[in-house]
C-alpha cells in the first residue's frame, strides 16, 4: 500500500517541469491534498476487488452472495436432545434445568410426574456439537427441584450440529452450479439431502429398490455413520415412509429409502518417535484427530482409505518425530471401503520408542 509521500512522489514526478513543484506552490499543495485522499485507497481497491470472488468472502458477506443467485440458506445449529432418567416423587417441569459435570445446561422439554422414576426428554440450552454428550455425563441440577433426588442419561445425547461454516456453504453452492439439479435427478436428491442440517456427504443410488426407486446413504457434519434421528428428518423431508405420494420433495412416482452408512472401522498400530517436550498423550491425541479428519475428507469421494495418505497424516501431528511398524487393518497397503461404506476410526495402539 502506498503511502502519501509516495503517492505525491508519482503526482509531482507526473507533471510536466515546467511547473514549479516545491512546497508552498499550487502544483505541489493541491497535490498534497490529493495525496492526502488517496493514501490507502490501493488497499480498497485491492480488497474490493477480492470481493469479487465469492471464494474469498466470510460470514455474512458470503449468505448475501449466495442466496440470491442459488437460493441456499446456510444450515443452522441444532440443539442436541436426550432422556435422562430422574429418580425421586415430584414433578419435572418444562424448562426446568439439569447439568453436566462440565456446565453444559439441558431443559426438560416436558413436564413429567415422576413417581420413584421416570423419563423426561431434555433439549441442550446451547446449540451446536457442543450439547452431544456421552452417557451418564447429565447428573446434576443447578436449581433444587422438589423431591427429585437424582437424574442421568442412560444413552448419549445426540443431535447438535454446529452451524455450517463458510467452507461448507460454498462447497454446497459450486455442487449446485456445477451439477444442476432438475426434475429428481440425482443432484436434486443430493441437494435436497444437504439442506437438512447436520448432514455432511450423500450418495445416491438411483433404482436401489427397483423401478421408480432411489436409495440414498449418509454421514453426518463429522464423516461418522449419519444417527437414526438425522436419517429420519432427511426420509421426512424428501418422501415420508418411502411412499412416492410426493408429500416431500421428491416428485409423485419416486420412492425414496435414506439410510446412513455403513460403519467401517480403520485399526492403527505402529511406533512412535516423539520430541521429548511432547506427552504422550497429547501425540496420541493428535494422530486420533489427524487421522479422523483424513477420514472424514474422502467420505464418498475415494473408495479405499490410503496407506501413505494415513503416514503422512500421522507424521504432520505435532511432536511426532519418526514413525516405524505402521499398520492399518493389520497390514500395510490400502483399505478398500464399500460404496455404501464410510471409514471410521477405530481402534488405536501406538506405542513410543
Amino acid at each position: 500500500m502506498s503511502t502519501a509521500n509516495e503517492i505525491l512522489t508519482d503526482l509531482l514526478t507526473a507533471m510536466p517541469d515546467s511547473y514549479q513543484k516545491t512546497v508552498g506552490y499550487p502544483t505541489h499543495d493541491l497535490l498534497a491534498a490529493v495525496s492526502l485522499r488517496m493514501e490507502g485507497t490501493d488497499a480498497e481497491v485491492a480488497a474490493m476487488r477480492a470481493a469479487l470472488d465469492p471464494e474469498n468472502l466470510t460470514g455474512s458477506d458470503l449468505d448475501r452472495y449466495v442466496f440470491p443467485r442459488a437460493g441456499l440458506e446456510r444450515r443452522q445449529a441444532t440443539f442436541a436432545t436426550g432422556t435422562l432418567t430422574v429418580t425421586g416423587t415430584g414433578t419435572v417441569n418444562q424448562g426446568d434445568l439439569f447439568e453436566s459435570g462440565g456446565g453444559i445446561q439441558f431443559a426438560a422439554s416436558e413436564t413429567v410426574q415422576i413417581t420413584g422414576e421416570g423419563q423426561v426428554r431434555v433439549t441442550c440450552r446451547v446449540d451446536g456439537a457442543a450439547g452431544n454428550l456421552p452417557a451418564h455425563s447429565i447428573t446434576q441440577m443447578p436449581v433444587t427441584l422438589q423431591g427429585i433426588a437424582a437424574c442421568d442419561n442412560p444413552e448419549p445425547t445426540i443431535g447438535g450440529y454446529d452451524e455450517e461454516d463458510d467452507a461448507a456453504y460454498y462447497a454446497r453452492y459450486l455442487l449446485k452450479i456445477r451439477t444442476p439439479a432438475t426434475s429428481g435427478n440425482i443432484y436434486h436428491y443430493q441437494s435436497w439431502a444437504l439442506e437438512v442440517s447436520g448432514v455432511g456427504a450423500v450418495k445416491v443410488f438411483p433404482l436401489g429398490h427397483g423401478a421408480n426407486t432411489v436409495d440414498m446413504v449418509l454421514v453426518d457434519s463429522t464423516g461418522q455413520p449419519a444417527p437414526e434421528d438425522l436419517v429420519e428428518q432427511v426420509q421426512d423431508y424428501i418422501d415420508p415412509g418411502s411412499t412416492g405420494r410426493g408429500e416431500g420433495q421428491a416428485p409423485i412416482g419416486a420412492q425414496c429409502y435414506v439410510e446412513a452408512a455403513a460403519k467401517k472401522e480403520i485399526s492403527l498400530s505402529g511406533t512412535v518417535s516423539k520430541l521429548n517436550t511432547a506427552e504422550e498423550e497429547t501425540v496420541t491425541a493428535g494422530i486420533k484427530a489427524a487421522v479422523t479428519a483424513y477420514l472424514a475428507e474422502i467420505v464418498f469421494r475415494q473408495d479405499y482409505v490410503s496407506f501413505a495418505r494415513i503416514t503422512d497424516r500421522i507424521l504432520d501431528v505435532e511432536g511426532v518425530l519418526d514413525l516405524e511398524n505402521l499398520q492399518v487393518n493389520g497390514g500395510t497397503g490400502n483399505v478398500a471401503v464399500g460404496e455404501r461404506e464410510c471409514a471410521v476410526l477405530g481402534e488405536v495402539s501406538i506405542s513410543y520408542a
